[in-house]
């Protein structure tokens, strides 16, 4: 199989597990992709905890927690390099995580991000999900969440859901790149709402030829159509049952009069899955011009 490398991986970390976690995933890809790796820490005074105080009873000023924490970072990029041997930089800036991370990525033209999620109702995990979420909605690289509660070794049994929604072959040529050995089995979930024949006749295409593009590359692979009123559920029920280890989703954007807006699928499937999720929005999308990315819940893809 033929298949372009991936490009540099950006990895948000900022020293918590559910970042580390994603390091560690991020570091397997690079090895099998002999890629580089770049860090990023955003000093953001609402994630920041307070000042620590050394041995001699002083507080350390702003500046001093920020030397302090930007030395971390660099020292992790080094062991990191040194431990894994991959090429691994590192960056710190200060802002809003979500706006840092997609500027950063443009700058270094990351081909993927890779930043760790967990499940739960607590502030902490919906801010990581909020952070997701809002990076995918703006990013143009695709955005791979990974969640803490399990190490992600390999990803052999993908779930790769078609919905009647621009960008599936676009997602597969991406997907090629992290397929990582010839044991990986990919099933195909062609989903639509009930009575939508027209959209039925599309899918029935899509799989068609998603399917034969699976065999000439030698992947294992299945294909399941469901009808559905509520997709993101049926995804995540399809993965918990078939154990996936990858689920890929295509993060479409919704064309109004006035904004663009990501639909409930995508938001969804970000905040609930316990499974590692590669959200990649379609070319088709990131052309479009567009002069606010507005985030809305309950707008219908």
């Amino acid at each position: 199989m033929d298949v372009q490398s991936l490009g540099t991986i950006l990895v948000p970390v900022d020293f918590t597990e559910p970042s580390l976690n994603a390091l560690a995933v991020a570091v397997r890809l690079s090895k099998h992709q002999q890629t580089e790796i770049h860090l990023i820490y955003v000093f953001n005074s609402a994630t920041v905890s307070p000042p620590a105080t050394n041995g001699q009873g002083h507080d350390l000023s702003p500046e001093q927690l920020i030397q302090e924490r930007t030395d971390r970072i660099q020292l992790l990029a080094t062991v990191t390099a040194q431990e894994h041997q991959v090429r691994c930089s590192a960056s710190y800036c200060q802002g809003k995580i979500p706006e840092e991370v997609v500027r950063t990525a443009s700058r270094i033209n990351a081909d993927l991000i890779v930043i760790g999620t967990q499940n739960g109702a607590d502030p902490e995990t919906f801010r990581l999900g909020a952070d997701a979420y809002q990076i995918i909605k703006t990013v143009s690289c695709p955005v791979l969440t990974v969640p803490v509660h399990q190490k992600w070794i390999t990803f052999e049994r993908i779930l790769f859901p078609v919905r009647p929604v621009p960008g599936t072959l676009e997602k597969y040529t991406f997907t090629r790149k992290i397929i990582q050995n010839d044991q990986t089995a990919v099933t195909i979930l062609a989903l639509c709402a009930p009575d939508e024949v027209i959209s039925m006749h599309q899918l029935t295409d899509e799989v068609a030829v998603l399917t034969e593009k699976l065999t000439q590359d030698n992947i294992r692979n299945q294909a399941l159509f469901c009808q559905t009123d509520s997709m993101a559920e049926t995804v995540l029920e399809k993965a918990d049952e078939l154990n996936t280890d990858l689920l890929i989703i295509t993060a479409s954007l919704n064309v109004t009069t006035e904004n663009y807006f990501m639909g409930p699928f995508t938001q969804q499937i970000v905040y609930n899955s316990r499974v590692p999720v590669l959200a990649i929005r379609p070319e088709s999308a990131l052309n479009e011009q567009t002069t606010r990315i507005s985030w809305q819940y309950g707008q219908n893809e």
